[in-house]
């Protein structure tokens, strides 16, 4: 892998900025490591880029009342045989993985068991509460599965649960993943 020519595509979606914010950490981690690094928001699906030509590609999706992001689902779906051919690693950002745990709630595994895709490189972060930006009915609903996952109801603030060190390792495995690929490919190709 040639340093500077290495190129990165992170898609996400995201309903309240967690998930934005963990998908930027990882392109800045990527960036320092010498990838030019695209990403995209699956809400904005005419500039949403497919894998094609990326060395890696990272999905990250939001998990919203017990499912990931439709959008996210979509792009797996329409992109799948481009994912497989490409060093990948997907994400979800959700409360139930505030408590630590690969995969709480058993989300990953059943969505990539329903798209029967699964990457080499998964992980499942802890999300935020951003109680400020809720609406009230939203509040009130948070408030009550925070209080049941033994969370914070203090609705005067937003509270942030991400692991950021943990962000940082699956970003570094999913460098390590694409430079193994990388590596394996050239000695192939010579």
């Amino acid at each position: 892998m040639n340093a500077g020519m290495s190129r990165a595509l992170i898609i996400y979606a995201s309903s309240h900025g967690q998930t934005r914010e963990v998908a930027y950490r990882i392109a800045t981690r990527l960036h320092r490591q010498a990838f030019t690094v695209v990403v995209a928001d699956t809400g904005d699906p005419v500039h949403l880029p497919p894998p094609a030509g990326f060395d890696l590609v990272i999905v990250g999706s939001r998990i919203q009342f017990g499912r990931h992001a439709s959008s996210v689902i979509a792009y797996l779906h329409q992109y799948r045989e481009q994912l497989e051919a490409t060093a990948t690693a997907f994400f979800s950002v959700s409360m139930a993985a505030a408590n630590g745990g690969d995969d709480p709630n058993g989300y990953l595994a059943t969505m990539f068991e329903r798209i029967g895709w699964r990457p080499p490189v998964a992980g499942a972060f802890g999300g935020a509460l951003k109680y400020r930006r809720y609406n009230f009915l939203l509040r009130y609903v948070m408030k009550r599965i925070a209080l049941a996952g033994g969370h914070t109801t203090d609705t005067s603030r937003d509270h942030v649960y991400t692991d950021w060190a943990r962000v940082d390792a699956f970003a570094d495995q999913a460098l390590a993943l694409c430079r193994r690929e990388t590596a394996q490919t050239t000695r192939v190709g010579n």
